[in-house]
Formats: C-alpha cells, sequence, structure tokens
C-alpha cells in the first residue's frame, strides 16, 4: 500500500496592516480578559482616534451581534468621522451578556476593507437594574410572615431602595439557619400565614407580586455549596454528598476561615460536584441547576437578581454550566456574587460567567487611610469589574460594632453610596440604629423596632442622591482632594451636566472629635471666581468665595456639596 500525507493547510493570507496609522487609540480594551461594560439600554461611546489626520476617503465600522436577534447574526454599525482625527461610534446595547466586536476600514469608500490588527474586543452588558442599585437587606427570620413583609415594602421603598434582598427562604435545617436548607423547593413553615392558602409558595408569589406592583426588585439567594445535615438530599441521595469517613454520619462539612484558622459549620454538608461517577455527577448538576432557575424565575419576574453565596468556594466547572444556562433563560437576572478573589482572578471570572456585581467590604477598613486606598481601588477597577457596596453586611457587625458609635453610621453610608460606583445599600436594623447585628439563625418572634427610625430620612435623602445624580453611578470621574486626611475623605465627583462643576462628597469618620480640612479645588475647576454651591444633606444654598475651601466638620458628620457655574 502507498502511503499518501494528509492534505496541507492553507494559512490565510492576512498579514499585519496599518490602514490608518501604527499610532491608533481605542477607548475600549481588546482582548476577552481587557473586557469593557455597558448597560443594556445605555448609550455607549467607542472611539478611535490617531495622532496623524485620517485619510479622506476612511469609512469604519464596528461589527457585532450584539444588536443581532436570535439568529445572533453579525451586523455593521457606521463609525461618525467627527474631526481630522478622531471616529465615534454610539452604541445603545439590546441584550444583556457578554458580547465581542472588532472594527473595519475601509480607504476606498466600501470597495474594500481592512481588519482592525488588533483581537477582537469583549463588552459585558449588564442589565439596566444594575444602574444605581439601593439594597435593602431582609431578614425573614425576625420579620414575621410572609404577609407582614408585604407592608415592609412600603417602608422599604419609602427610604429610597428600588430592591430587597431576601435570605434564603427554603425549609430550614435542625440548626434553623436559612443557610442549612432541608429542601431547597419550599418555603419554611416558620414564614407561613395560618390563615393564608397553606401552599407557602402561593404566599410568596403573592408577596412577589405586590414587590413587582411597588417597582421594587427581588434578590434570591442560592445557595450552591451545601445542604442542611438533616436535608432531603443527604436523606434520598446520600451519594450526592461529599464524603468524610472522620464523621459519624460520612459527610463532609462545609467550613470557613477565619483570622485563627478554619472552621467547620457542623450543621452544613457539602455537595459533590465532583462526583466519579459521570451518571451521578450529572444528575447533581442538572438538580442544582434546577433549584437556581426555580428561584431566578421568581426574580426575572420583578426584574431584579439572583445572589450567589460563597461563590469563591463553589465548582468552578459547575459554576460556569450554571451561569451559561442561567444567562440563555432569563438574560435579564442580575447576578450578585459573594465573590472574595484577587484582581486577576475577578477579571476572569466576571466576563466567563457574567457576574454584573462583586460583593465589596467596606466594613473590613476601619481607618480612614485604609478606606481610602480601598475606594481608589474601586474605581481603579470599574471599567471591568463592578462592585456592590453596602455599609455591613448580614454577616458582618452593626455600624456601632463595626467603627464604635451608631453615629458613625451617617459617614459611612454617605461613603457606601456617594463615594461607590453607585450600587449600596443597608441591612435591616441599620435605620433603627439596632447596636448589635441581627441573629439571622434561628425561628424568632417578629423583632420590635423604635416607632421612629433613627436614620429612616437620612437614608432616604442619600439615596435620592445617589438617584438623582448618574455622577455618583460610575467609577471614573472620583478625584480625593483631602491630601491624606487621617480622619476626613473628601473626593470630588466630576459631572457631565454644563450647569454644575461636580459634586464634593466630605466625610468625618472621626466618633469622638471635629476636625478641619483645607480643600484647593482651583487646579480641578480651573477658576478664582465665587462658587455657589447646595448642600444636599440639608439644602443650604450659599457661595464659596473662591475654589479654596475652609471647611469644619464635627464628629461623624458628612456634606454633600453641589457646586454650580454661574450663568
Amino acid at each position: 500500500m502507498t502511503l499518501h500525507h494528509l492534505l496541507i493547510p492553507v494559512l490565510p493570507d492576512r498579514p499585519v496592516t496599518y490602514p490608518i496609522s501604527r499610532q491608533i487609540q481605542r477607548s475600549y480594551p481588546v482582548g476577552r480578559q481587557s473586557f469593557s461594560r455597558a448597560c443594556k439600554g445605555k448609550e455607549t461611546t467607542l472611539t478611535i482616534s490617531t495622532e496623524e489626520p485620517l485619510p479622506s476617503e476612511i469609512q469604519a465600522n464596528i461589527i457585532t451581534a450584539m444588536n443581532s436577534g436570535k439568529d445572533n447574526e453579525w451586523e455593521k454599525i457606521p463609525f461618525e468621522r467627527i474631526d481630522d482625527l478622531t471616529l465615534i461610534c454610539k452604541i445603545i446595547p439590546k441584550h444583556a451578556g457578554l458580547h465581542s466586536f472588532r472594527a473595519e476600514f475601509s480607504l476606498d469608500n466600501g470597495a474594500t476593507w481592512f481588519r482592525d490588527n488588533v483581537p477582537d474586543a469583549w463588552l459585558l452588558v449588564d442589565p439596566p437594574q444594575v444602574d444605581g442599585l439601593r439594597l435593602y437587606t431582609l431578614i425573614p427570620n425576625v420579620s414575621g410572615t410572609i404577609a407582614e413583609w408585604k407592608s415592609d415594602l412600603i417602608r422599604i421603598r419609602d427610604m429610597g431602595f428600588n430592591a430587597v434582598h431576601l435570605l434564603p427562604l427554603t425549609t430550614q435545617d435542625a440548626s434553623e439557619s436559612p443557610y442549612a436548607a432541608r429542601d431547597l423547593f419550599d418555603i419554611d413553615l416558620g414564614y407561613l400565614e395560618k390563615d393564608s392558602p397553606p401552599n407557602g409558595l402561593a404566599q410568596l408569589e403573592s408577596f412577589i407580586e405586590e414587590a413587582r406592583n411597588l417597582n421594587i426588585q427581588l434578590v434570591f439567594d442560592l445557595v450552591l455549596n451545601h445542604v442542611g445535615v438533616n436535608s432531603k438530599m443527604s436523606e434520598q441521595a446520600p451519594d450526592w454528598i461529599v464524603p468524610d469517613q472522620n464523621q459519624k454520619d460520612g459527610f463532609q462539612r462545609a467550613r470557613y476561615w477565619a483570622n485563627d484558622g478554619w472552621h467547620y459549620w457542623n450543621d452544613l454538608i457539602l455537595i459533590n460536584y465532583e462526583h466519579p461517577s459521570d451518571v451521578i455527577r450529572k444528575e447533581i448538576w442538572a438538580y442544582m441547576i434546577d433549584y437556581a432557575l426555580f428561584w431566578a424565575k421568581y426574580a426575572n419576574h420583578t426584574g431584579g437578581f439572583v445572589r450567589f453565596d460563597n461563590l469563591h468556594s463553589s465548582n468552578p466547572d459547575f459554576i460556569e454550566v450554571l451561569t451559561k444556562t442561567l444567562h440563555s433563560k432569563y438574560p435579564n437576572v442580575g447576578v450578585l456574587a459573594e465573590y472574595f478573589a484577587d484582581e486577576t482572578t475577578l477579571l476572569h471570572a466576571g466576563p466567563k460567567w457574567g457576574l454584573n456585581f462583586n460583593l465589596a467590604t467596606p466594613w473590613d477598613y476601619k481607618f480612614v487611610p485604609q478606606l481610602r486606598t480601598y475606594l481608589n481601588y474601586i474605581h481603579r477597577v470599574s471599567k471591568h469589574i463592578r462592585y456592590f457596596m453596602p455599609v455591613t453586611s448580614h454577616d458582618s457587625g452593626t455600624p456601632a460594632q463595626e467603627f464604635g458609635s451608631i453615629t458613625s453610621t451617617i459617614p459611612r453610608y454617605v461613603a457606601a453610596a456617594l463615594l461607590g460606583t453607585g450600587a449600596t445599600g443597608i441591612i435591616q436594623g441599620v435605620e433603627f440604629g439596632v447596636l448589635e447585628r441581627i441573629n439571622f439563625i434561628g425561628r424568632k418572634s417578629k423583632m420590635n423596632f423604635p416607632v421612629e427610625p433613627m436614620f429612616a430620612s437620612f437614608i432616604r435623602q442619600v439615596n435620592t442622591i445617589l438617584a438623582n445624580y448618574p455622577a455618583f453611578r460610575h467609577g471614573d470621574n472620583c478625584i480625593f482632594v483631602d491630601n491624606g486626611h487621617h480622619a476626613i475623605i473628601a473626593a470630588f465627583r466630576q459631572n457631565t451636566v454644563k450647569q454644575l462643576f461636580g459634586f464634593l462628597v466630605v466625610c468625618n469618620f472621626d466618633i469622638s472629635a471635629s476636625h478641619h480640612i483645607s480643600i484647593d479645588l482651583t487646579p480641578i475647576l480651573k477658576t478664582d471666581e465665587p462658587i455657589p454651591y447646595c448642600e444636599l444633606l440639608s439644602d443650604k444654598t450659599d457661595v464659596f468665595a473662591t475654589p479654596r475651601l475652609e471647611l469644619d466638620l464635627s464628629p461623624c458628620s458628612a456634606q454633600v456639596l453641589m457646586l454650580s457655574k454661574y450663568n
């Protein structure tokens, strides 16, 4: 038999060309790891510029499928030439999700085209509810029945929140922790109204409809890594649990890291996503995907989110399949991730899994220098990584516990809401000035709070500012002007409205002492004229004689100054 070689493949004839210039500046990063962000329904602008004049006959397009229909067909969106050096393309994304695009150029009125000689660019389009998320976390175990939660919705909305995060509502195991589920598809009996329909899901669906009627998005907590020790899963499918010969029941416990090492949650057993049997592993993955979709449907009905609990401990291969399925089924459901990882990992996982928000942890930064550094980080990565930054979390202490005073709620919430990138929130109890964290483990009677919430009016003011002024809802416009003050953080938020210079946010985090600060805004405002202002928390209006300001702040106080221009 005569031996014949295989056909030799042909290389594409695509040498590097420079149809415009060797020096091209793009407003967008290229390559999958350098993805950028946009929001569904909001205009995003892509710019290409050169250092030398553009050819007179140039045409250019963005080629993408981000606005195509179900067939995912590529389409061309033209650039507009606005001067000799600049091309601009304005796109309003129609579909949430991760989309690629590339530029192409023609120098002969479209007869021939050159592809941009860089890798494709990637754009993660967030659903619209990502812009300006103001999230209130409701603790179900201390809030009575589902019927009583309905009246809480009006109170929460009136404080300026547009979303409510519910800790897991599933049937609790013996430990009575919402994160130790006995049944992943049913409502805990402790939340049900006795005189209402006995079906817990029917009662919950009535609550969901009420939230939707009030334009409140709901966030459903997904616990993917573990279930309760006595769960239906452990009883009916014990081979789905990670084995541990050192445990009497043979089930491995979930664990967590603290300052003194690893500790075990003895009420939580790990789901075995890496089961050696292909058949059983597929069963586990399919069941847990169904669990996520079950609750995501409710989130979708209110234009809300799902929250991935403890995502950094999840099986990454399963999460990749889950998120792909989730985004395919419910593309407009946002994903809020409790995902503590380094920046490189976040840049990899963000586009891969379609994470709309990562949980920020400002309560870990007790002192001003460290908090300022953290806020700088939030802004530095904001083009790629979006953070949800509540003042504290349901796992942390209250502002009083974390920072030493109830009144620390004032500067800490202003910082979380107005010095971040626009997504913030509180945990139930913060508005009432509770001294200690509400214990969410154990079925309890409805907690009695003061009739007049201590901070409700203040929180409403801050939330209104956040909602009304887009300058606080993105991350490329924050300039710290406090000169490293040890107790005060001050930052100027640049604004695009012609009548305004922008906003100056100043917070004194000292719980016992007043402080003075000198701030020179001349280099930023590029004027030495008087500056009219309105302090938005007090509605006080006045005029600064010059952009060189002298401010005095009492303990645990904040000022939000809107700086105007004279006509």
